[in-house]
């Protein structure tokens, strides 16, 4: 990994170089007006460098200073550049909108201002960069298109938030003094053309009631300059700005002392503040965005990270310029991809990239655009649904998982049981799976014979007392005094008496439980007057706590005989109660190996177990156990089980995943709820719904081929709208559009709240990121993960 690491720095370091003389030519000058850009768009197709522009020669004097000797870079052809194999260079944008920014380097770096003929300087120490502006600032007359008013400032700042990222123009909340409204309100256009423009490009991203407003903003009166100030009273004046490079590829730059790889571009931009460009190369690039994009720690399969380190790369490529306007190519956050420099570079990502380096997926010829999200709820959605853009071949709705055959770690886990009747507790529930938990873990004697029969029949005095004594041990409840001497504790009143002062004591027995109580209880049993007064305390006690239930006929039946059945299976039940650690719980990982051995991880600990030689296997389905003879498991499936003095399984509950075989079923987003009330949803829902009167209701108009609400229908008193799924699901911060919704009403029928009970986690189109590891997990190559997530490609080498 050090080597990759080094190769790489290495290699773009010599294409750093070249390229600071190429900056100087292309990038040096504040960009053009940008255009609205409403994401997410259709990708453009990769772009070559701007157009030079030509560079002030005669910038404003600054103090002056002994010139150091200028060191010259070393030549690189760029032929050789282009065929470097950490690719080709790209720009990213860190900073648009401060006025200050800090540089610095735990070592010496070169300092070179954006000038023909500029020197190069060695400099150390931090650097403060500040916006300077030759008389000050003046207000000017702007247009701005008014998206939505508020009566709150978190609602007001939410949408506020969701524009800035779907955008690329400025967003702020106007508070309107007059009447008390917050205003949001994008763009500071200087002709009501642009603001048109602008108008048309919100309006058909859904919010349809926008409008243009005038405005003033502040403007930098007079040139604008950077200041540069550093140690040994180092001060430059530039109005072209900045190039940063450091002097050796093992000395990273540092912008506010977050550090990262390649060379910075500084200079001032036409918003009177700094833009911060980090120049490097392809695949450094890469270093730091897989990490960002997903936690390697929570998602370790190689082939997912290979799979998404090629998307991400394809992504760059297909996308290089989309923000050329603003003198660079990709921004850092997700208007792009999510970038974090140096800080979050791990081995098993920088892996990734390595072996990986240069492969791309092309479709017809072409870079894909290779969206991605992070869970896709089980299916993806066609881009078309949800972007309300033409179909793109390669992005069609697909099932999260590879049907072809079973994946790695998937096994069928054989075992067996005692009994195999089904036996019938006294309150309707299956007691197999507690009188199995009760000769496991040695309520039962070892070396008891139980049959269907014989649970069927009455407990003895010795069994009760003995099944009781050593429950009350492996719960480790600690009574200070001994369970009163009833007449008979074989009868259900007697046993349920004896048992409950063994377990919880008569003295908090006594504390818990008033005449009213047993009164009230019993007196709502069809036979509670038929309980003996000995035991009537206790039995209320039970009921009231809810540890023991009548039979469905409303009876106690306290003079029937206790069967050995319903004994064990309520002595299980007290003892889970008082010591829930008596089973173990976890995540079924995977099979391991050719033996009879699972992996399981409880929370952040993967253990590794040998199952017993036919172990008692349950299914467990809301609450309910089933006595199975084998469960298939395939990975993130729910367990409970059971662990010998000899470290083996020889009882284990599994939970099926509720979200199917699907691959991202190891996503904490693959379930999830939200509830609002309507007012809430009303005014999340404002801005995009229009003038639609009070707000009535919310219902999907169109399902998307995963099940997606690809159009919603907004209902007030002065009539509906219908709008993109994907415009709603933003508005109201949902985590996708893949949901079903569940209604409260208020007395007069009126809804009061909205549950969302939804899957996934972002558009749903393209890669699932979580996916990708499920399949990987299962044993998949990343060629078949990409090729099961974009339809008909090819990936091969771009360079």
């Amino acid at each position: 990994m050090r080597q990759l690491r080094e190769n790489l720095c290495k290699s773009s370091y010599q294409k750093l170089n070249f390229f600071i003389l190429l900056s100087l030519l292309v990038f040096s000058a504040a960009c053009g007006k940008q255009k609205p850009q409403v994401k997410p768009p259709s990708a453009p197709s990769p772009t070559a460098p701007p157009a030079a522009r030509p560079v002030p020669t005669d910038p404003r004097a600054t103090h002056p200073l002994t010139p150091e000797p200028e060191i010259k870079p070393p030549a690189v052809k760029e032929s050789e550049a282009r065929q470097s194999p950490a690719g080709p260079m790209i720009r990213i944008g860190l900073e648009t909108t401060v006025a200050e920014i800090r540089i610095s380097s735990a070592g010496e770096y070169y300092l070179t201002e954006k000038k023909p003929e500029a020197q190069r300087r060695l400099v150390k120490g931090e650097i403060l960069l500040q916006v300077e502006r030759e008389g000050g600032l003046k207000q000017s007359s702007v247009f701005r298109v008014q998206v939505a008013s508020f009566s709150r400032d978190e609602l007001a700042s939410d949408l506020k938030r969701k524009l800035s990222k779907l955008l690329d123009e400025p967003v702020i909340v106007y508070d309107n003094k007059a009447n008390g409204l917050k205003q949001v309100r994008v763009g500071e256009c200087l002709t009501r053309s642009d603001a048109q423009d602008l108008q048309k490009k919100l309006s058909a991203s859904g919010y349809s009631d926008a409008f243009i407003v005038s405005d003033s903003a502040p403007k930098a009166g007079g040139r604008t300059s950077l200041s540069l100030r550093g140690p040994d009273n180092l001060f430059l004046l530039s109005e072209t700005g900045f190039l940063f490079q450091p002097s050796s590829p093992e000395n990273f730059l540092r912008c506010n002392g977050k550090p990262y790889r390649g060379l910075f571009d500084i200079f001032p931009n036409k918003g009177g503040r700094l833009t911060v460009v980090n120049q490097l190369a392809m695949e450094e690039y890469l270093l730091g965005v897989l990490p960002a994009e997903i936690n390697p720690k929570s998602y370790p399969e190689p082939a997912a990270l290979a799979a998404i380190a090629i998307a991400a790369r394809t992504y760059a490529m297909k996308n290089t310029g989309r923000f050329r306007a603003d003198g660079f190519d990709l921004s850092d956050d997700t208007r792009s991809q999510v970038y974090e420099g140096v800080s979050l570079e791990n081995k098993d990502t920088d892996e990734a990239v390595q072996q990986t380096a240069g492969l791309a997926v092309y479709y017809d010829g072409k870079l894909i655009d290779a969206m991605y999200m992070s869970t896709c709820g089980g299916r993806t959605e066609d881009s078309s649904n949800v972007f309300d853009t033409p179909p793109v071949p390669y992005l069609k709705s697909v099932f999260c998982a590879i049907e072809s055959a079973p994946g790695k770690g998937e096994r069928v886990l054989e075992g067996r049981h005692t009994i195999e009747q089904v036996i019938v507790a006294d309150d309707g529930t299956v007691a197999n799976r507690n009188i199995e938990l009760a000769r496991v873990i040695g309520i039962i004697p070892p070396g008891s014979r139980i049959s269907a029969e014989s649970l069927a029949g009455p407990v003895e005095r010795s069994e009760a007392e003995e099944w009781i004594e050593r429950a009350v041990k492996i719960a480790k409840v600690r009574q200070s005094e001994k369970p009163s001497r009833v007449k008979d504790i074989t009868t259900r009143a007697g046993f349920h008496h004896y048992a409950a002062e063994a377990f919880f004591g008569a003295g908090e027995i006594k504390s818990k439980t008033s005449l009213r109580d047993m009164d009230y209880y019993l007196g709502n049993l069809r036979d509670g007057s038929a309980v003996p007064e000995a035991t009537r305390i206790s039995v209320t006690y039970l009921m009231k706590n809810r540890m023991w239930l009548p039979f469905s006929d409303n009876t106690v039946r306290p003079d029937e005989p206790m069967r050995r059945g319903d004994a064990l299976s309520l002595l299980i039940r007290w003892v889970e109660s008082a010591h829930p650690a008596i089973l173990r719980k976890g995540t079924y990982v995977a099979h391991t190996g050719t033996g009879n051995r699972v992996r399981i991880k409880s929370g952040s600990k993967t253990e590794e177990f040998e199952l017993s030689p036919n172990p008692s296997l349950f299914r467990l389905d809301s609450g309910r156990t089933t006595p199975v003879a084998h469960l298939r498991a395939i990975g993130n499936e729910k367990v409970y089980f059971h662990v010998t003095q000899k470290g083996t399984i020889d009882f284990l509950e599994m939970e099926l995943s509720p979200t199917g075989a699907a691959s991202d079923r190891y996503s904490p987003a693959a379930m999830w709820d939200v509830t609002f009330t309507r007012t809430a949803l009303a005014e999340k829902l404002r801005s995009i719904a229009g003038n639609i009167g009070e707000f009535r209701d919310l219902t999907p108009a169109r399902i998307g081929t995963s099940g997606r609400a690809v159009q919603m229908q907004v209902s007030g008193t002065r009539g509906a709208v219908t709008l993109n799924g994907y415009r709603v699901r933003n508005a109201l911060g949902l985590k996708d559009t893949l949901f079903t919704i569940k209604r409260e009403y208020n007395p007069d029928g009126s809804i009061a709240s909205f549950t969302f009970h939804g899957h996934g986690s972002g558009h749903g189109v393209g890669l699932c990121q979580v996916g990708a590891f499920g399949m990987a997990r299962a044993g998949h190559s990343y060629e078949e993960i990409l090729k099961t997530y974009y339809q008909g490609v090819e990936i091969r080498k771009a360079y």
